[in-house]
């Protein structure tokens, strides 16, 4: 599986820094936070630097439901300089299909004259049920995604837009047949690209709510058993197991509003961010860990470190935190490829295999650690250990493999 860059506020360098190094297999530009002038030159740049690269713009149009609200955070999709397709919409002006296939067409054409590899097609996302008006809206999308671009003789690939919230996953008969209608369409995009939103940016000590990630990996799976390639967006250390259920491309930053997927990071504000705690992505845990609790650990229990290039950039005798935030995306990157390799392309069974395999060795590390007498805090707890092995066999359940 790719791993592609989840672009965001912040990156100076560390997505060419990530294609230079082989961390990355490309990109999806968020238009929020790039200008169009930028844009274009940077995908120039990396288009003649990494002609071999996936570069990819995320249009972002599922905000347009939200713009018109006081104080929202648009960025690059409004003002001066903006985007040009992105306007604010009304649930009720998309209800009209002459509408939803206008801004699909504005998204797409902008597309097509960027130097991108494929095109990805607007919608909004789903986020009560798939039996509303919401869903109604967002099949219209689907179903229209592949049309303008054959009208305009396009021949790149183009990936609709499916944008659901963990709360629309909860029923899952509506899942399965919004599922049968979206892959019997008449006229299917190449692919999809799927975003599972959160009410909120920040990440569960159990990186999954129950019943959320086996019916991501459901939505994957089947697509794949249908034929259509899948990327699936802000994923961070849930890659792994969207891989093992058939995910072409997988994609995260470096802060969490480009490691789990929310519409909150475009609604207004009124409280201030906190800098984020500097991180350690250890693959032996599966998960993220504070440099605080790298630097406790790395001694004693040296098999939390995956024992990579990056891992001298967290200086023992610094504190173990990192040199500069760019070499910590940069880690985060290497070790989530690490956790992606127990995936095995085409086996879906022997993919959950190897990733019950591996939740059993990071549990026996977990075992020591506790012994020890350490305390992990709760997001770098053991939480997500039986909460993921549920979720394989609930996956495995829904998928009847």
């Amino acid at each position: 599986m790719q791993l592609l860059a989840q672009h965001g506020y912040g990156n100076g360098d560390k997505i060419e820094r990530g294609l230079e190094e082989g961390l990355l297999d490309g990109v999806i530009f968020g238009a929020k936070d790039i200008n169009p002038e930028k844009l274009a030159a940077t995908l120039k740049r990396i288009d003649v630097e990494y002609p071999d690269s996936v570069r990819l713009l995320d249009p972002q149009f599922y905000a347009a439901v939200i713009a018109a609200q006081p104080g929202a955070r648009l960025g690059s999709l409004i003002g001066d300089g903006s985007h040009p397709y992105f306007e604010a919409r009304r649930r009720r002006d998309l209800e009209r299909n002459d509408q939803v296939s206008e801004d699909i067409f504005n998204v797409l054409n902008y597309q097509m004259n960027l130097p991108v590899t494929a095109l990805i097609s607007p919608n909004i996302v789903v986020r009560r049920s798939f039996d509303s008006i919401e869903g109604t809206i967002a099949k219209t999308f689907l179903r229209n995604a592949a049309v303008a671009t054959s009208a305009e003789g396009d021949a790149r690939p183009i990936y609709a837009t499916l944008a659901v919230s963990a709360t629309a996953l909860s029923d899952k008969i509506e899942l399965q047949n919004f599922l049968q209608e979206i892959t019997e369409m008449e006229n299917p995009p190449d692919g999809f690209y799927l975003l599972l939103e959160k009410t909120d940016s920040s990440i569960a000590s159990s990186l999954t709510e129950p019943d959320v990630l086996s019916r991501w990996m459901l939505m994957t799976h089947t697509l794949k058993l249908n034929g259509f390639q899948v990327i699936n967006g802000y994923t961070d250390a849930l890659s792994p197991y969207l891989a093992a259920a058939g995910s072409d491309a997988a994609a995260t930053g470096w802060y969490n509003t480009q490691k789990s997927f929310s519409l909150r990071k475009f609604e207004p504000v009124s409280d201030f961010a906190r800098r984020p705690v500097q991180r350690y992505m250890s693959a032996a845990l599966l998960k993220s860990i504070r440099y605080t609790e790298l630097h406790d650990l790395r001694t004693r229990f040296p098999d939390v470190l995956n024992g990579l290039s990056i891992d001298e950039c967290y200086d023992i005798e610094e504190g173990s935190a990192p040199d500069s935030l760019t070499n910590e995306a940069l880690q985060n990157w290497q070790g989530i490829n690490i956790m992606n390799m127990h995936a095995v392309d085409g086996d879906v069974y022997a993919s959950l295999e190897n990733y019950r395999g591996a939740l059993d060795e990071a549990e026996e590390i977990y075992g020591r650690i506790q012994e020890y007498g350490l305390t992990m805090r709760d997001r770098s707890s053991a939480a997500h250990i039986n909460a993921i092995r549920e979720e394989l066999d609930l996956f495995e359940e829904l998928a009847e493999l």
